[in-house]
């Protein structure tokens, strides 16, 4: 796609020459439509939608399918077929979480030299076909396997895709369209928990296969030039630049900026512990197959227990698309992060104290799921505070989420053992936790940014570029003084 990569530099005119370029790129046609369209910006907007967005969310689906067709297939026959009578649910993420973790950062830099419209799709395409292969393993060990790959190939389309879609929208446009394409993987979920369900029930032993083996199976328009220009100036005018493709020792600049900077801290803190608490609902699906009535029989069968989650699916949906919408609408990035992060810690302080009341417990199980704006509104306020770093926001994407999965492949197998279901006594207080640890690290950057407002216009190595502009304005006052003075003399 053309569109994939907003830095190429079609010549040095100017932001004027720019404008005047693109007032006719707006197609006739869609002018006709609808006046909204006579504006270009509009029509900018409107492509990128149709195509870097609904491709994003159509990758991002694809790849949350991929992931959790594991947990799916455990509760619908892969469980007893394969034997996983241990922890081995929980080393399926482990061994994932490896591998995605491992190449994270590896990703995002190989997209600073190579366009991500060449590497995006074929690392999509070998993902797709590993996960194919899945449905063949005759053991936990080839799974494992699998698995670590898997993760290796993933690795590159979460990160990869926030950064482009860093690149194409303004401030205004961002929250939004980062929760469109984050409940990608919320509509991944549900379209796999109604897929099994079906596969359960309809194609569970045709050609000698089980419903599980059959779910592998199953999961497995351009910008013109003048646009891409505008879609370019449409950044520059609120401040915001472009990423690129950059040399090798810009990007080490860059890394070291990130390392020295507080803010990149700060903000870690915040994500990593928002992105570990989010597994307190991972397994709900190990809570529901468990729940039996008075007589001691399963209170819901298969079938059920893979199309129960969806409402809390759609509960997501709504409330992270709303509430995102709300902070473009507002400007409210850490009053919406904040007040996520409050709601996850009443839902989990509640899990962790067990109620004996299934009502209850389904109650704020659910609730769990209204709370994944906090993550997509956290990451709009990052580049608005990094607007003038394009490869500094990406990079520490790609960090954070790196250790997100240090933390996946680790913390469930202690906190979210299999053994410990479903009360997990020490999943959800550790959970509730990170909700306190991810509010006091929001308020701790808000802090940070009012104190050096700078950073906004400057980027992270704000000081020495201030520093520097100051040097430059004194040499010109004394190079001017000078001068003055010169002809001052003469006319004397």
């Amino acid at each position: 796609m053309a569109l994939i990569h907003s830095s190429e530099d079609n010549g040095k005119q100017g932001l004027e020459g720019h404008q005047d370029m693109v007032c006719t790129a707006s197609p006739a046609w869609l002018g006709k439509v609808h006046p909204y369209f006579k504006d270009p910006e509009h029509v900018i907007v409107f492509k990128l939608d149709v195509l870097l967005l609904t491709w994003a969310f159509v990758a991002g689906l694809m790849k949350d399918m991929d992931q959790s067709t594991t947990t799916q297939a455990y509760v619908s026959g892969m469980k007893e077929s394969l034997s996983l009578y241990g922890n081995e649910l929980v080393e399926f993420t482990t061994y994932f979480s490896i591998g995605y973790a491992l190449f994270i950062v590896p990703a995002q830099m190989i997209q600073t030299r190579v366009r991500p419209s060449v590497f995006l799709p074929i690392c999509e395409i070998i993902w797709g076909a590993l996960t194919l292969a899945t449905y063949k393993a005759p053991n936990a060990r080839t799974v494992f396997g699998l698995r670590f790959f898997l993760g290796v190939f993933e690795s590159t389309s979460w990160p990869g895709l926030v950064s482009l879609i860093f690149n194409w929208y303004t401030p205004k446009e961002l929250g939004k369209r980062l929760a469109i394409f984050g409940v990608s993987g919320v509509a991944g979920n549900m379209f796999l928990g109604i897929l099994q369900a079906a596969l359960y029930k309809n194609l569970n032993g045709v050609n000698g296969l089980e419903g599980w083996q059959w779910l592998f199976i199953v999961s497995a328009l351009y910008l013109s030039s003048s646009e891409r220009e505008l879609a370019r100036t449409r950044l520059s005018k609120h401040g915001m630049t472009t990423s690129k493709l950059i040399p090798f020792d810009l990007l080490v600049r860059k890394l070291r900026s990130l390392l020295k900077s507080p803010l990149t801290y700060l903000f870690l803190a915040a994500y990593l512990q928002f992105a570990w608490s989010q597994r307190a609902n991972s397994y709900f699906l190990l809570y529901l197959k468990g729940v039996t009535d008075a007589a001691g029989n399963p209170l819901y069968s298969t079938y059920t227990v893979n199309l129960i989650p969806l409402g809390g699916y759609a509960i997501s949906i709504v409330c992270n698309i709303g509430l995102n919408a709300l902070s473009d609408w507002k400007g409210w990035r850490w009053q919406v992060s904040c007040g996520a992060a409050a709601l996850q810690l009443v839902a989990t302080s509640v899990l962790a104290g067990w109620p004996k009341s299934h009502p209850t417990i389904m109650t704020f199980y659910f609730l769990t799921f209204a709370t994944a704006a906090w993550g997509y509104a956290l990451i709009a306020w990052l580049a608005e505070i990094l607007r003038k770093e394009p490869e500094a926001r990406s990079i520490i994407v790609a960090i954070a989420i790196t250790l997100v999965y240090v933390g996946h492949a680790t913390i469930p197998l202690r906190a979210w053992r299999v053994s410990d279901s479903p009360t997990y006594p020490i999943g959800f207080p550790l959970a509730a936790a990170f909700c306190v640890g991810s509010i006091v690290s929001m308020l701790a950057m808000r802090f940070y940014v009012n104190k050096y407002p700078n950073i906004l216009e400057w980027g992270l190595d704000w000081r020495e570029r201030q520093d520097g502009a100051a040097e430059e304005a004194s040499d010109s006052d004394q190079t001017n003084g000078k001068q003055n003075a010169r002809q001052t003399t003469r006319e004397i």
